[in-house]
């Protein structure tokens, strides 16, 4: 059990050591490929209109969100590139839930209307005494890293966050994010470490605790040149939180090196992803 216990913990502190200073190089080449998935999501849903409705029935032009695991704010970025002028008229005040203060911090710099500093929790959502209840909440790509034995408080305490409706964008099981990092553990850690949480994970503990979603699957492709090994390494490292393992010895092993062939087989590197966009509704009409 100690073991165990250890080995979550260490698995925590790779995800957190990366939200740091030390690896801002890193971030930003990451995001020269993953900065997609926040494109893909802002595109994939109407919402101005969700906010707009939500506005309409509480009479308000103002909003309380709150943005969890916030990582360095490509989301809200991302938003702000689709909404029109008038809609960024209308405030919403974005609070910022984060073990990292790195992460917030650096989330804190992107906010530009609509999107206004409220609060900051600098804390694990499984940790988190929700005494403030948004309209909104979300989680985009924000949960792989929780352990699984505490997946099910941590859906309870974002459940219980939000009046009107909430959304979590997670990578499904034959996601480059989840399959990549399972051959990881496999490979590198003889399959001690534990993998990362699913969209799957999560539906099937909102289907045990009885809750109703609705859910979208937007499937894309991650792409790079095949030359581009500074941005493919750096990729790849935070994609395991881990950058002691360079790309050429990535290759060299049986799983990952399989792997990696069959994702630079054309010439390109190409990482599929399918992300379930997962929407939760409370009062909302």
């Amino acid at each position: 059990m100690l073991g165990g216990l250890v080995t979550l913990t260490k698995t925590f502190k790779n995800s957190c050591e990366h939200w740091s200073e030390k690896y801002v190089e890193e971030m930003h080449n990451f995001y020269k490929l993953a900065n997609l998935d926040y494109a893909k999501l802002a595109n994939s849903l109407n919402w101005a209109d969700v906010f707009g409705r939500i506005r309409g029935k509480l009479g308000t032009e103002s909003l309380e969100l709150l943005d969890v695991a916030c990582g360095s704010g490509m989301f809200p970025t991302a938003l702000q590139c689709v909404l029109s002028e008038k809609e960024k008229r209308a405030t919403i005040n974005y609070s910022l839930l984060d073990p990292s203060k790195f992460a917030i911090n650096e989330t804190k710099k992107k906010l530009i209307s609509p999107f206004r500093l409220s609060k900051e929790f600098n804390t694990r959502l499984q940790d988190f005494n929700c005494v403030h209840v948004f309209h909104i909440s979300w989680a985009i790509h924000a949960l792989y890293a929780v352990p699984k034995n505490e997946l099910k408080v941590s859906l309870e305490k974002f459940y219980s966050s939000f009046k009107e409706i909430g959304f979590i964008a997670h990578a499904c099981s034959d996601a480059h994010y989840i399959k990549f990092y399972n051959l990881y553990i496999r490979d590198c850690h003889n399959g001690a470490l534990p993998a990362f949480c699913s969209a799957e994970d999560i539906m099937k503990i909102f289907d045990f605790l009885g809750i109703k979603y609705d859910v979208q699957y937007i499937e894309y492709i991650n792409t790079a040149e095949y030359h581009d090994n500074l941005t493919v390494e750096a990729y790849l490292q935070r994609c395991l939180f881990d950058d002691t393992i360079k790309l050429s010895d990535m290759r060299e092993y049986d799983l990952i090196g399989n792997y990696l062939d069959s994702c630079s087989s054309t010439g390109k590197w190409l990482f599929p992803q399918k992300v379930a966009l997962i929407e939760l509704k409370k009062c909302f009409g």
